[in-house]
C-alpha cells in the first residue's frame, strides 16, 4: 500500500498535472524584477512585514497569525477587488502553512510562497498536489531519522515517547490484523463515487498512474507507483529496483538558498515535463490476489512485524498459500 497522486487528488482535490511548484527561497531581488520580498508583501498584500513578525532574516517565515488578523482581518461587504485579491493571497498562505505544508511548528509559513501567488490563475496551472505528496514523502522519511524533531504535523507518531509507542503499535496491530485478500485496492472505483468527484478530478486521474518526479521547489522525490498497480486495479508484477535518489534527500533549505531551483534543478524538471511519455501500462484484473510468483519473491525482502502485549517481535514471513494463481505480468520498461 502506498499513497499515490491519486489520494492527493480524490482527498484534497488538488491540480496533479501542470508545471511543477518551483522557484527561489531567496534572492528575490535577482528574478523578480529586482523586487525585494518586502516589496512583494506591500505589492500583493497590502501591508509591510514587520520584522517581529518574522522568525529571522534568513529564515524568512512569518506567523499565520499575521495573515489571519493583518492580511485578512474583519472582511467588509463593499471590498473592492483589489482587497478581494489580497484576502485570497492571505488566506492561500494560512492554508499552505497551517494544513499543506506544515512543519513541527505549525504556527508558520515560508515567504517563499508568496511570489507564486501573484497570478492567481498561473498559481492555478501548478501542480500543487504533486508538490503536497513530495512534501509529505520527505517528511516520511525524515520521520525514519532517530536524531530528527522538525517534522511535519502529517508524520508526528513517532516511537520515541511513550505516546507515539502507543500509537505505533496500535497502527502496527491493526495493519497486521488486515490479511492480503482483504484489502480493498481501488476505494475510488466505488459506483457511489460516480457523480460525487468533480470532472476535474476524473479526468486527471490518468496523470497519477506515472511514474515521475515529485517537485517543491529543493525538494525531490519519486513517484513509484509501479510497486502499487493494485491501487490501479492492476496485478501486481515483481518490480524492478528501485530508483536510488539518497543524493537528492541530503539537499536542505540550505542547499541553492539564492538559486533557481528550475535551473539548478533541470534535468528532474525536465523528466517531470516529460512525464506524459512515462504513463504506466496497467493489466487490469478483477482479481487482484497476488500471484504465487510474486509472493514467493515479496518474503525475501519482507518481514511480518508482529507485536505482542509488552514486546516487539520480529517474525519472518515464510509462508505461502499454495493455492495463489501462477501467472503475473512482467515488470513495465522504465526509464
Amino acid at each position: 500500500m502506498a499513497i499515490t497522486l491519486q489520494d492527493v487528488a480524490y482527498q484534497l482535490g488538488l491540480r496533479i498535472d501542470g508545471d511543477p511548484v518551483s522557484g527561489c527561497i531567496g534572492g528575490w531581488e535577482q528574478y523578480y524584477q529586482r523586487r525585494t520580498i518586502e516589496e512583494f508583501c506591500e505589492q500583493l498584500l497590502g501591508v509591510v512585514l514587520d520584522p517581529d513578525d518574522r522568525q529571522s532574516q534568513t529564515r524568512r517565515t512569518v506567523k499565520l497569525t499575521w495573515f489571519q488578523n493583518i492580511v485578512c482581518g474583519e472582511f467588509e461587504q463593499d471590498a473592492t477587488e483589489e482587497r478581494l485579491m489580497r484576502y485570497k493571497r492571505g488566506y492561500i498562505m494560512q492554508l499552505i502553512g497551517g494544513m499543506l505544508f506544515s512543519d513541527a511548528s505549525d504556527s508558520r509559513v515560508h515567504i517563499r510562497w508568496l511570489p507564486l501567488l501573484e497570478d492567481l490563475e498561473t498559481c492555478g496551472r501548478l501542480s500543487c498536489g504533486s508538490a503536497v505528496l513530495a512534501w509529505l514523502y520527505r517528511q516520511m522519511c525524515r520521520a525514519t531519522e532517530h536524531d530528527q524533531r522538525n517534522l511535519g504535523r502529517w508524520v508526528q507518531d513517532r516511537p520515541d515517547n511513550d505516546r507515539g509507542e502507543g500509537r505505533l503499535r496500535r497502527y502496527k496491530r491493526t495493519l497486521n490484523g488486515i490479511g492480503m485478500l482483504n484489502v480493498e485496492w481501488t476505494p475510488y472505483a466505488d459506483p457511489q463515487l460516480i457523480g460525487l468527484a468533480p470532472s476535474t478530478i476524473a479526468e486527471a486521474e490518468a496523470s497519477s498512474v506515472v511514474v515521475c518526479p515529485l517537485l517543491c521547489f529543493v525538494i525531490v522525490e519519486w513517484h513509484q507507483v509501479d510497486r502499487a498497480v493494485r491501487h490501479f486495479g492492476g496485478l501486481q508484477h515483481i518490480p524492478t529496483r528501485p530508483l536510488n535518489i539518497d543524493d537528492m534527500h541530503r539537499l536542505d533549505g540550505r542547499f541553492g538558498r539564492v538559486e533557481w531551483f528550475t535551473h539548478l534543478l533541470g534535468g528532474w524538471h525536465e523528466l517531470c515535463d516529460a512525464r506524459v511519455h512515462h504513463h504506466l501500462p496497467i493489466h487490469h484484473y478483477i482479481d487482484l490476489c497476488p500471484s504465487l510468483p510474486y509472493m514467493t519473491w515479496y518474503i525475501q525482502w519482507a518481514h511480518t512485524e508482529l507485536v505482542g502485549l509488552g514486546e516487539q517481535h520480529l517474525v519472518a514471513a515464510g509462508v505461502v498459500p499454495h493455492d495463489l494463481p501462477t501467472h503475473h505480468p512482467l515488470a513495465p520498461d522504465l526509464h
